[in-house]
């Protein structure tokens, strides 16, 4: 049995746009404890790309990513776009797994083997 769960990809609520990672206040109180899983990609007119996918505290794993080379480097190709969606604990191993194999991310790799459960995507 496929388990598929929704889930809300939270956009700036400002201009209803994906968020600039290189941008996003990630000291503000709203990333205070928040977990879930996240997607960064890079947007360009011509194409965009899924940079990463990955889970855990996103203010964070975000401020890693952030002042990492391997993902910074991407910016030359377009805007970094960043969103996360806040889902339960138990599903966020089987949800970095689908989409780790949907977006095929041009960084990082997917461990450990778990049943991927799949997400509306972006």
């Amino acid at each position: 049995m496929n388990t598929m769960i929704n889930v809300e990809w939270v956009k700036n609520p400002d201009n209803n746009q994906w968020f600039d990672l290189l941008r996003l206040n990630l000291e503000s109180s709203y990333f205070q404890n928040k977990e879930g899983i996240y997607v960064i990609w890079y947007a360009s007119p011509s194409e965009a790309k899924v940079i990463r996918v990955g889970q855990g505290i996103i203010g964070e794993r975000l401020k890693e990513h952030r002042n990492n080379f391997q993902i910074t480097q991407y910016s030359q190709y377009g805007q970094l776009k960043v969103t996360w969606a806040i889902i339960n604990k138990a599903y966020l191993n089987g949800v970095e797994a689908y989409l780790f194999n949907y977006y095929k991310p041009l960084v990082g790799e997917r461990a450990p083997t778990v049943i991927p459960i799949s997400v509306n995507p972006l």
